[in-house]
């Protein structure tokens, strides 16, 4: 029997059942798309990632800044005055350094105002902060709470005169914008600055001067890292301040009284940060603090180190520096310490009593170090008899904890020791890594650990293009003849191939 053949379905319920199945496909990947995107929304807020891929260090935070900024508990309102028709003003660099900020906590807030053509919102500003003076020039203004800081756009800079073709030029060196916008942070979020007393009266160097060897360049850029730098005459005080957080002896040239030596030592023995460093023009005298700091198990050479490697005259390039805390951050920008006539820091390798200590070197010479005990006629000498050749230490850190069974509170002591302290003053402080190097040491010793990235001016990058005539004409041609007529004779023959 023959059977019948299937029976097609209505040509309109064909077209409603493909419909459905289309509609449905269509809203079935549009929720799927949809938790898709949800997903690897989560995924992102969970795991945030960005691809950077500029390498400009003037709009790159340091690690010290981006630890300290994500540790911000308060919102920060950043305020840019600026004016358009200044047009050497480095907005897109501050504006690219401070989303940067943003990127790194969201609690930091940026806007811009233009002080000249928006007056009254920046009269509001004005009145609300209490700013005093009127704005004349590009600035900006951190705020948190009542508390401000102003920042000049003029500072951000570091130019230096170079001559050129028998011609004076100044030259933009560094951008100074991370080291002053995290000060102004700093200041306005952390409770009073900790105190850092340095001693005076055995010939240190001075807080006060401008002086080449003087120390006032070091005492602004330590104030601005939010540390409060007071002087102290130690023979006329009892005992060390209370409120000391560090204590600073820098090239002392005169004998320490036993009395000052037994306040160090109360000091340091309770829990104390004390940084030394030497100044070559003590060499042959013994002040007391060489024999106090062998107590201490570090050993002050009488000497001066020299080695082949040279910055410039007396001073030396010493870019041999050992993993640790305080020179971590120079090891990996690869920066140098330049010290001038600088004497030998050693380690001594030995057990001390009721402490568990741990003395480690920071930077050394070459392996063609030197050590020059001989001062004959205003020349350093070698005397193969009680000097040294080699790498040879010429700076040590020290923390001592003291032990179970000595009975006394177990706070760790901290002492950093430098052969040279002319590193620090006006003259050598802006020179390789001396400025950090500083730095890094007074955070290590105060226990600053969200600051120990280092920071400092960042380099401006210049490039320049030396093009001959010929070739810029002919680039001119490229650009104006060629390239639009290229352009245009490819369309041409795609149309003749479709319509032929």
């Amino acid at each position: 029997m023959p059977t019948s053949p299937p029976t097609s379905p209505h040509p309109s319920r064909r077209r409603l059942r493909d419909g459905t199945a289309f509609w449905l496909d269509l809203v079935l990947a549009a929720l799927a798309l949809l938790v898709i995107g949800i997903c690897v929304n989560l995924l992102a807020i969970r795991h945030p990632w960005r691809w950077v891929l500029h390498e400009d260090p003037t709009i790159t935070l340091s690690p010290m800044s981006e630890n300290w900024v994500r540790t911000l508990k308060q919102p920060i309102r950043v305020i840019v005055f600026h004016q358009p028709e200044e047009k050497d003003t480095p907005l897109a660099r501050i504006m690219g350094l401070l989303n940067e900020y943003r990127q790194a906590n969201q609690l930091i807030q940026v806007e811009v105002v233009d002080y000249l053509r928006e007056r009254t919102k920046a009269q509001q500003i004005q009145t609300q902060y209490q700013l005093r003076e009127e704005l004349a020039e590009e600035c900006l203004l951190f705020t948190s709470g009542e508390r401000y800081r102003m920042v000049s756009v003029k500072e951000l800079t570091d130019y230096s005169l170079r001559q050129e073709e028998g011609t004076m030029v100044m030259k933009a060196m560094g951008f100074k914008g991370e080291m002053l916008f995290t000060s102004a942070m700093m200041n306005l979020t952390e409770a009073r600055p900790l105190v850092v007393y340095f001693t005076q009266g055995h010939g240190e160097h001075d807080l006060e001067s401008e002086a080449l060897d003087g120390y006032l360049a070091l005492k602004e850029w330590l104030q601005a890292r939010h540390l409060e730098v007071r002087p102290l005459l130690l023979r006329e005080q009892e005992s060390i301040p209370e409120d000391a957080a560090a204590v600073v002896v820098a090239g002392g040239q005169q004998p320490w009284s036993p009395e000052e030596l037994n306040h160090l030592q109360t000091y340091l023995s309770h829990g104390g940060r004390v940084l030394i460093a030497f100044h070559f023009k003590a060499f042959g005298i013994l002040t007391g603090l060489e024999d106090w700091l062998r107590s201490w198990r570090l050993a002050v050479g009488q000497n001066v180190v020299d080695d082949v490697t040279h910055y410039s005259g007396s001073e030396l390039l010493v870019g041999q520096l050992a993993p640790h805390p305080i020179m971590n951050p120079l090891l990996g920008t690869r920066t140098p310490l330049v010290l001038s006539l600088p004497r030998s820091i050693t380690p001594i390798n030995r057990p001390m009593e009721d402490y568990d200590i741990e003395a480690l070197s920071l930077a050394f010479t070459t392996t063609n170090g030197v050590t020059q005990s001989e001062f004959v006629r205003g020349a350093f000498f070698h005397n193969p008899q009680i000097d040294r050749r080699g790498q040879i230490s010429l700076a040590a850190a020290l923390e001592a904890i003291p032990s179970e069974k000595s009975g006394l509170e177990r706070i760790p002591s901290r002492l950093v020791v430098s052969g040279d302290s002319q590193s620090w003053n006006n003259l050598h402080l802006p020179k390789g890594g001396n400025r950090d190097f500083a730095t890094l040491s007074l955070n290590w010793l105060l226990e600053r650990d969200t600051m120990m990235g280092g920071l400092g001016p960042s380099p401006l990058r210049e490039f320049q293009m030396d093009i001959p005539q010929q070739t810029l004409k002919q680039l001119q041609w490229m650009l104006l003849l060629v390239l639009p007529v290229g352009v245009f004779a490819i369309g041409f023959l795609i149309w003749l191939r479709r319509r032929y």
